[in-house]
């Protein structure tokens, strides 16, 4: 059974698991619970929020199973939920910053080396949205509709966010003073693309 689980689609495993297979859903959870924690950190301020996100995430999922649309891509609706419930959270409650410590405690291969790890610091200087629709592309490797879809907008919006979001990266990064010798090359791109224009 194992073997197989490992063969089935996304819209498979949904499929078995809204007829009550548990061992199926395990699966999909064993799937997506690495880039939804690696997500809800990105959004949260402590890794107790984002497993907590990631927690009722799956919960919601399992209870609303039967109402997946097979249309769409699991992935989407999953990021939608923890969407969702991270917009809910930041609304109940003002979040505290991230200590030295618990930052590095996300620091795992999934986020990356130093340079990228830089490159999001500097992202989610650019505000929520900007920094959501970046992290979804790049990190989670979605595409517009599927952006689109979790954060409900038009696909449109989304290819004019990621663009701008884009664009004021590349604007912020080329202005900071500091910026790390392993960034170095965005600096110099940043200005060849600009002399470009």
């Amino acid at each position: 059974m194992g073997n197989q689980l490992l063969q089935m689609t996304d819209k498979e495993l949904a499929r078995t698991a809204a007829c009550g297979d548990r061992v199926v859903f395990d699966e999909i959870v064993r799937r997506y619970c690495q880039p939804l924690t690696v997500f809800a950190a990105a959004k949260t301020d402590t890794v107790q929020d984002a497993e907590d996100i990631v927690q009722e995430t799956f919960l919601r999922a399992l209870q609303n199973i039967n109402s997946f649309n097979s249309l769409y891509s699991l992935k989407s609706w999953l990021f939608t939920i923890a969407y969702r419930l991270i917009v809910s959270n930041y609304r109940k409650r003002k979040p505290q910053r991230l200590s030295a410590e618990t930052a590095a405690q996300l620091a795992t291969d999934e986020s990356g080396t130093q340079q990228s790890q830089w490159i999001w610091q500097t992202a989610r200087e650019l505000g929520t949205e900007a920094f959501t629709a970046l992290w979804l592309r790049y990190k989670q490797e979605m595409n517009t509709s599927e952006i689109a879809a979790v954060m409900k907008k038009t696909k449109i919006m989304v290819r004019v966010l990621l663009h701008r979001s884009r664009k004021q990266l590349a604007k912020k990064i080329a202005e900071q003073p500091d910026i790390p010798e392993h960034a170095q090359w965005i600096r110099n791109r940043t200005a060849i693309l600009e002399r470009a224009k």
